[in-house]
């Protein structure tokens, strides 16, 4: 009996550990990619989907994207000319956030928003 239990119990512990508070799809490799090289435009408008679903349709148990990530494509959107939707990604990273709000007024005043 002693021996299910403890077995039991291990199981419950490692199906709880699996579930993660954010789904980064593939976010890492995503950020390293970007920041390592130049980029054509090409690999830019796949760069913007990437983070488009990263940041619009999240997962995980908080259901929110990264912290960093909405600042990030925003910042993408910027490069690409889109600066009402940029400004409004910033924003969210600010209201998802809120520690995050020194860096993005710095960040907005530097681009200009």
């Amino acid at each position: 009996m002693k021996k299910i239990l403890i077995i039991t119990f291990t199981i419950f512990v490692l199906s709880s550990c699996s579930n993660a508070l954010y789904k980064y799809y593939d976010y890492d490799n995503l950020l390293y990619a970007y920041g390592s090289r130049n980029i054509s435009e090409k690999e830019m408008r796949k760069f913007v989907k990437k983070y488009a679903r990263i940041v619009d349709k999240p997962k995980g148990k908080r259901e929110l994207p990264p912290p960093g990530a909405c600042a990030e494509y925003g910042y993408l959107l910027f490069l690409q000319g889109k600066t009402t939707e940029a400004k409004e990604y910033l924003v969210k990273e600010t209201v998802l956030y809120p520690e995050s709000q020194t860096y993005i007024d710095a960040l907005t005043k530097k681009l200009g928003l």
